[in-house]
């Protein structure tokens, strides 16, 4: 019974870790001007920036990003082991890390429809496959919040739910 508990307990603030993070890629980040400066000089050196390209580049750049991500939190999840809270934020945050590469590659996206004035269906549909892209790998990084917390005594998922209250 308590192994059922505190597996729903885990599933819970999996289903909580993982709604922050749609949201976190869904919105529109505010923070580009850094990133305008880069796409500039990407589009010289390519001649040719489609959704393609765009889709290309963010899902490398997601794809070599994770295992780094996945190594720092396994590394700095080893002092808070007791606590799911502290744990869960520690993924969120990572996630995030995650999010915000999703973000810059659908404001490109966002900006190759603007300029080649294209249906927002279309922009929508590729913003789609990078978000799916971001979903697949922040998955590796909450599986690795769902693998620390596996040890975890009912005891301590307790305490952590109560200090939620």
């Amino acid at each position: 019974e308590n192994e059922t508990m505190r597996k729903k307990l885990v599933a819970l603030l999996f289903v909580g870790a993982l709604a922050l993070s749609i949201v976190a890629c869904s919105g529109e980040s505010g923070s580009s001007s850094n990133d305008a400066s880069k796409t500039e000089t990407t589009e010289e050196s390519q001649p040719e920036v489609t959704y393609q390209t765009i889709l290309d580049d963010y899902t490398k750049q997601i794809q070599d990003a994770t295992p780094g991500l996945i190594e720092e939190y396994n590394s700095e999840s080893a002092d808070i082991t007791n606590d799911l809270n502290a744990l869960a934020e520690l993924s969120n945050s990572k996630v995030e890390k995650l999010a915000e590469i999703c973000n810059t590659g659908v404001e490109e996206m966002a900006e190759l429809m603007t300029k080649n004035g294209d249906e927002y269906e279309t922009y929508e549909e590729w913003a789609g496959k990078l978000q799916d892209v971001y979903m697949e790998y922040s998955k590796q990084i909450t599986d690795a919040y769902t693998n620390s917390t596996s040890g975890m005594s009912t005891e301590d998922l307790m305490n952590s739910l109560e200090s939620l209250q």
